[in-house]
């Protein structure tokens, strides 16, 4: 990839090209605009990060294939970190200095996007739709990040309020000790309150997961009616199906970090019957346009549509709706003026809002749950 273009600059380089590109914003060429990623392509985490980026590439194609915005392709160059928060700031920094990359796009992963907050200062550069619900990405306001999805606080809300309507008070959470599984407590603790509710059992692990035995039996001898489940893909799978086999009869749920259907391939027969929140409409809506863009677009490339893609897939529209207002000269601060500039922008049945005070685009959450057959229902 970087070879490549080494090779195109070389092809271009005229002297009046030469003066324009050391003029030009970093990452952003004659033809192209260059946008970088972190995100865990291997670990635990893999199977949706891989259906998120093939999601938003359906979209970008698409608008590649339409003359780009205002004849720049877009190109999102993506590195591993493996889920590891320690070894994001290292990838974003290569993004910076080596790929000159003009913005940041879906960096995976609370621990890992809180890590590069720092260099997003420094170099201010804007980090759009950072894959995480973390609070600390939206309280307070950071001029450079541009949230797409809903708050996890918010989906935790919405799932305490469901079972609460369906008369359980006895609601437990496991979750992992980092600042994701700390703001999801923070907005589980917050939700109960409001009701009057004591939790029934809070029980937490460290990365890398080891053993929890002990936590599974702290949790079914509070014998909850439901069980938040808040980690990676690959330890929430591990977290229901040892609570199953401990005898729990709860009534799990778990956010949309893990709405997947590599999630829920992997829990298999575990699956049945598992709460999702989704921040995203389901691939399958008859009601909103985004999910038939995208089911049309993704199986025209031949791609398979699913919740995770979805979210790559609208978190796409909005960063190529952001470069498109910033002009045909964009620069980072005119990105940022633009995203700041969009009200009520209609991705296709979820609107997107930002202010210069409100970095949140979306509030949308809604429930599913995974059928027998292992479908999500909505």
């Amino acid at each position: 990839m970087k070879a490549k273009w080494i090779a195109c600059g070389v092809l271009a380089a005229t002297l009046g090209w030469a003066a324009q590109t050391a003029q030009a914003e970093a990452g952003v060429t004659r033809n192209t605009i260059r946008i970088g990623q972190s995100a865990g392509i291997t670990g635990p985490v893999a199977g949706s990060v891989k259906e998120q980026i093939a999601g938003a590439q359906v979209y970008l194609r698409a608008v590649n294939a339409s003359g780009g915005v205002a004849g720049r392709r877009i190109e999102l160059v993506t590195y591993d970190d493996g889920f590891d928060a320690k070894r994001t700031p290292d990838n974003v920094r290569k993004l910076l200095d080596e790929d000159k990359v003009f913005a940041l796009f879906m960096v995976r992963g609370t621990p890992q996007n809180e890590s590069i907050l720092p260099l997003v200062a420094e170099h201010k550069v804007p980090l759009v739709a950072p894959l995480t619900g973390a609070i600390t990405l939206h309280r307070p306001v950071n001029r450079y990040v541009f949230n797409v999805r809903a708050k996890y606080q918010d989906e935790v809300a919405r799932a305490i309020n469901h079972l609460a309507t369906t008369g359980m008070s006895r609601i437990g959470i496991f979750h992992t000790t980092d600042g994701f599984g700390q703001d999801v407590l923070e907005g589980y603790t917050t939700a109960l309150q409001a009701r009057g509710v004591q939790p029934a059992a809070a029980v937490s692990f460290a990365r890398p997961m080891g053993d929890i035995s002990q936590g599974v039996a702290t949790m079914n001898k509070a014998n909850p009616q439901a069980v938040l489940v808040i980690g990676s893909g690959s330890e929430a799978a591990r977290i229901i199906r040892e609570l199953r086999r401990a005898g729990s009869q709860a009534q799990f749920v778990t956010l949309s970090n893990n709405a997947a259907d590599s999630f829920i391939r992997e829990l298999g027969d575990d699956a049945r019957g598992l709460i999702i929140t989704q921040v995203v409409p389901g691939t399958n809506s008859s009601q909103m346009t985004l999910a038939s863009e995208y089911r049309s677009q993704a199986r025209q490339q031949g791609v398979e549509p699913s919740n995770a893609g979805m979210e790559g897939f609208m978190s796409a529209k909005v960063l190529v709706e952001g470069l498109r207002r910033a002009g045909p000269e964009p620069t980072r601060e005119r990105l940022v003026s633009a995203l700041e500039g969009l009200r009520d922008y209609d991705l296709g049945g979820i609107l997107i809002s930002y202010s210069p005070t409100r970095h949140t685009g979306s509030s949308f959450v809604e429930m599913s749950i995974v059928s027998s057959t292992g479908k999500l229902i909505r």
